[in-house]
């Protein structure tokens, strides 16, 4: 059998799931008493190294391994002379220890890109075989963070659609925490008995950041026109027109249906379950619906499919197609 890794050398900007590989680590150390024996920690700014000595040659206590997490040690390697003495450090560490290096920036962050060159410190542990182990952890971005959302959720034992996903992305921004924290919320709501969908998010999640697709629609659907113009612009800084359009259509398209399931007669409840969508999302689509006649949303519905095809195929710049459909629909 290999032997295992001695230094584990974590890097980069997603903190949280950094976080959870060295919580794994503590777990295989043994029951929590005897894992906090067995774990020391030397926090930024705090690494002396002679005290790393001390923690890394010393015996485990009734476990296999000890655990040394040190965070950030590049910030206190100032000269080449401790670098130095740092990888012999690294070099002498026993198989009874693995050290944990944590730093909260892909290494290849402190280098000239444009070079493309390693960092020493992955020059160093290149050599060392199995003796050390790399891993990168990078914050899941665009339609990487959708797949990290659903398939966050199914290890939870739940579900989350690819729509659902897409909208809780656009409002959390890119910190796991809080997606997390978001998840779990959304599987309790909907008990673990069905797929959480976009209506689910929509009415739980509350956006990170001042500017929302979300405000931005409603308002649209309100007649405030200047407001959501507003908006808009402030959410042409973090999102792509494309996405924003097809929020726009989907508003408008329950506007439609909810005028038509009005005019026959239905009322809160009926709608929300003739069109599958929570209720106190589709009593905000009522009040709105009533802003407008089926005639005049359909006439509306059709100008933003056009729109939407002609930006596809690239007629149409997306960001001031938009802007001048919402403009107009201000005046």
């Amino acid at each position: 059998m290999a032997a295992k890794p001695v230094i584990y050398l974590l890097h980069g900007d997603d903190e949280f799931a950094i976080a959870q590989f060295v919580a794994e680590m503590e777990r295989k150390l043994g029951d929590p008493a005897t894992a906090q024996m067995n774990t020391i920690r030397l926090e930024k700014g705090k690494l002396a190294l002679d005290e790393l000595i001390m923690a890394v040659q010393s015996l485990p206590f009734l476990a296999e391994r000890r655990l040394v997490i040190v965070y950030e040690p590049l910030s206190s390697l100032k000269s080449a002379a401790m670098r130095e003495r740092f990888q012999q450090i690294l070099t002498n560490i026993p198989p009874t220890t693995a050290l944990a290096l944590v730093i909260s920036r892909p290494l290849q962050s402190y280098q000239d890109k444009k070079k493309n060159k390693l960092h020493w410190l992955q020059k160093w542990a290149a050599d060392r075989g199995g003796r050390v182990y790399e891993k990168v952890f990078l914050t899941a971005r665009g339609p990487e963070l959708v797949r990290w959302l659903q398939k966050y959720t199914k290890s939870e034992g739940g579900e989350l659609t690819p729509e659902g996903a897409a909208v809780l992305a656009s409002l959390i921004g890119e910190d796991p925490r809080i997606a997390v924290q978001e998840i779990n919320k959304l599987l309790a709501y909907v008990n673990y008995n069905r797929p959480i969908e976009p209506d689910d998010v929509e009415y739980l999640v509350a956006p990170v950041g001042s500017s929302d697709v979300f405000a931005m629609v409603d308002a649209l659907g309100n007649r405030q026109g200047r407001q959501a113009l507003r908006m808009l612009h402030q959410l042409f800084e973090e999102d792509a027109p494309l996405r924003l359009m097809g929020m726009v259509v989907r508003q408008f398209r329950l506007l439609i249906q909810t005028r038509e399931l009005l005019d026959a007669g239905y009322r809160q409840d009926d709608i929300a379950r003739e069109l599958k969508t929570h209720r106190f999302v589709i009593g905000k689509i009522i009040n709105q619906a009533r802003n407008f006649s089926q005639s005049a949303l359909e006439t509306i519905y059709r100008e933003l499919l056009a729109i939407d095809q002609a930006i596809k195929i690239g007629q149409m710049d997306g960001d001031i197609a938009l802007d001048t459909f919402i403009a107009r629909l201000a005046t």
